[in-house]
């Protein structure tokens, strides 16, 4: 461990994804600076009486890339997600575990819905559905579970945490890893989010209204709402001299982070913003940061009329006459809402932005509100320098995360 007088540098030293755009962090970003979109007709489960049956969902998963013949027969879809996306990162940070101190990873994933795919089939077979129930599978049934099914799958020994502030909670997860690797915790943190869809969720925004029958346009004059979306985002946050110390790149550093809650509604945002603003400027000053050093940001951009113009408001805030020169992209339109693992899709394109000073253009976004005075990218990827980005998400109940990445060659 480093010297107490030196400050703990977080890097980011690899990515794993598993996304409706692709089944691997190569095929995700190349989907999103091609500006493709995943969202489709639901085809995992029967959509029979839903007003809105449109989603983004994984497709042509093939676990035994990653996984064993035994774990594919043993663990639940979301653990299998989770897994396969770990295992992904893991390598591309040229990182064996089986090698080191266990003791010091950390294992921080955050999920909304768990196991509700388990839920769901002991509801089903309660109400009298063919065939036998495990009742030991209800063990993968609680949101911790892939957290903790993901530690022992590793043999990590670490801390083990499974944030849920909801929809912020993928940015919440690598904000954490920069706390604990700065306060000496873990040197090496395993971050990220894991969703499968079902039927509970679908429905569910349905019921809020807060889905389209079109398709989702962040940004967009004609935006009328959200799809959820499914899928693994798996990174490993590492401290920065052990990084170095084994050959890995350290190229892109986390260097700050905020959280602050709206206390106004259960599922609507502040329309002012006041919140994510917050949150947006409690990073920046974590980060050291001014306003006018960030060359990009990611944005929540749901595709709602609501959160939008909340988010609009929010930038502008912060960013005050900047907002309109900053280049800013959503991801929703591209892959949906992947909730609790959303932040973790972004930190991934962010840091895919950074190695190659390419953004990727906001998918569906084609028609600009006439109210946005922002820099979205829109119709194809922009290359231009990236040195510094912030990336920020909005939740339910009013909860907001923000995180600062940077290019460490800035440092």
């Amino acid at each position: 461990m480093q010297s107490s007088t030196q400050p703990r540098r977080a890097c980011i030293t690899g990515c794993g994804a598993l996304s409706p755009i692709g089944n691997s962090t190569a095929a995700f970003w190349e989907g999103l600076v091609a500006g493709r979109t995943g969202l489709q007709p639901i085809r995992g489960f029967d959509t029979t009486g839903m007003t809105v049956a449109n989603a983004g969902e994984v497709k042509d998963f093939k676990p035994q890339t990653r996984l064993s013949d035994e774990e594919v027969h043993r663990l639940e879809r979301i653990h299998q997600f989770g897994l396969c996306a770990a295992r992904e990162a893991l390598e591309d940070a040229r990182l064996d575990l089986r090698g080191g101190d266990r003791s010091r990873v950390a294992v921080i994933v955050a999920t909304s819905l768990g196991g509700m795919l388990v839920g769901e089939e002991y509801q089903r077979h309660q109400a009298g559905g063919a065939g036998e129930f495990d009742v030991r599978r209800l063990f993968d049934f609680p949101y911790y579970a892939t957290a903790t099914g993901l530690a022992r799958e590793l043999g990590v020994r670490g801390p083990v945490v499974s944030p849920s502030i909801a929809c912020a909670s993928g940015t919440q997860v690598v904000g954490m890893a920069l706390e604990f690797i700065r306060a000496g915790h873990a040197d090496i943190c395993l971050v990220g989010g894991v969703e499968t869809l079902c039927a509970f969720v679908v429905n569910g925004f349905n019921c809020l209204r807060a889905t389209t029958t079109d398709t989702v346009r962040p940004f967009d004059a004609r935006r009328s709402g959200l799809l959820v979306g499914e899928g693994a985002a798996m990174l490993v946050v590492e401290e920065a001299a052990h990084a170095r110390a084994r050959g890995a790149r350290t190229d892109v550093e986390v260097i700050g982070a905020g959280l602050a809650g709206d206390a106004t509604h259960m599922t609507a945002p502040a329309r002012d913003g006041a919140g994510a603003a917050r949150a947006m400027r409690m990073a920046l000053a974590d980060a050291g940061v001014a306003p006018t050093a960030v060359d990009f940001i990611s944005a929540h951009g749901t595709g709602t009329v609501y959160n939008d113009a909340m988010e609009m408001a929010a930038i502008e805030s912060v960013f005050g006459e900047a907002a309109g020169r900053i280049p800013v992209n959503s991801i929703k339109g591209a892959i949906g809402h992947t909730l609790a693992a959303a932040g973790s899709f972004e930190a991934i394109m962010c840091a895919q932005i950074l190695r190659t000073q390419v953004i990727p253009p906001t998918a569906n976004c084609e028609q600009l509100d006439p109210a946005c005075h922002l820099d979205v990218v829109m119709g194809a990827a922009r290359r231009q320098p990236v040195r510094t980005i912030l990336s920020t998400s909005s939740a339910f109940a009013g909860n907001n995360a923000a995180i600062v990445l940077r290019r460490a060659d800035t440092a």
